[in-house]
């Protein structure tokens, strides 16, 4: 049974990630913790083993969705390495500092969460609104601002498992103009580099609690890392045809949806 859901849980991420860029994460987030007790490692240990086989999932969930759509990435490489490589940089920095260390708890993870979603919520609600004249999409991003988009979708990448791409798809289609299509496969882009470094990092990291009856490598969990991977391997495709098909404004209301089931289901956790 649990497998099942983690297999259909990597399906529904990999069509997210190909549909709206976010990777995945944004649901893995919500099925791992009951995985994890139902494995029996103890809720005060299970947040770093949640967010490393959430990214281990969005890492392939968001490169299937790359491979898909590679005749747009062609269009936006500098581009996209302008985030992504500040976001590698910074989230291996967290996540050795942040997520690896002894305070990191179930209540600071569920909280960051929780404030992520309230201002994503509030940018899509109120600031999504606003008409954007076709002539000033897809303007170039700029030094500065790729790299301060990419090291806070960095930081916020590894200590959540959400992957980044909740701050760079509002950021940068609201904030800096960019098409959604420019700015899903940018986010896919920047997801991929820095959530395949974070996993490798999180297999060799060294987990103060150690299962004893379960394999696990570092802080990733093969027995759910693996079905999260064979479902996004089959959803990644399928959002990518999803998002050829629907409008921007579809895309809208589904991007605020999925960000509205989560928080109302991390705000309950915290109580």
């Amino acid at each position: 049974m649990e497998y099942t859901l983690l297999i259909g849980t990597g399906i529904f991420g990999g069509v997210i990630a190909g549909m709206l860029g976010l990777g995945g994460g944004i649901f893995y987030i919500l099925v791992l913790p009951s995985i994890m007790l139902w494995l029996g490692i103890p809720a005060e240990y299970a947040t770093p083993f949640v967010v490393a086989n959430s990214l281990a999932g969005i890492a392939f969930a968001s490169g299937i969705s790359i491979v898909s759509q590679f005749g747009e990435l062609k269009k936006y490489v500098k581009e996209s390495l302008l985030v992504g490589i500040p976001s590698l940089v910074i989230s291996i920095f967290a996540t050795q500092f942040v997520v690896h260390s002894r305070w990191f708890s179930k209540e600071v993870f569920g909280g960051l969460v929780v404030v992520i979603m309230l201002v994503l919520l509030f940018q899509m609600l109120f600031k999504g609104k606003k008409t954007v004249l076709e002539k000033d999409l897809n303007i170039k991003i700029q030094a500065k601002a790729g790299i301060f988009i990419g090291s806070f979708a960095g930081f916020i990448s590894a200590v959540s498992g959400l992957g980044g791409g909740v701050i760079i798809n509002p950021v940068l289609h609201l904030r800096l103009h960019q098409s959604l299509l420019k700015a899903r496969v940018i986010s896919l882009a920047t997801i991929f580099i820095s959530t395949t470094f974070i996993s490798l990092q999180n297999s060799f990291g060294s987990p103060l609690y150690q299962p004893e009856h379960i394999q696990n490598i570092g802080f990733i969990i093969p027995i759910i890392a693996v079905p999260l991977i064979i479902g996004a391997i089959i959803g990644g495709p399928i959002g990518v045809r999803l998002s050829r098909q629907l409008s921007e404004k579809t895309l809208k209301y589904l991007f605020t949806i999925v960000v509205f089931i989560v928080l109302i289901e991390k705000t309950l956790s915290l109580f």
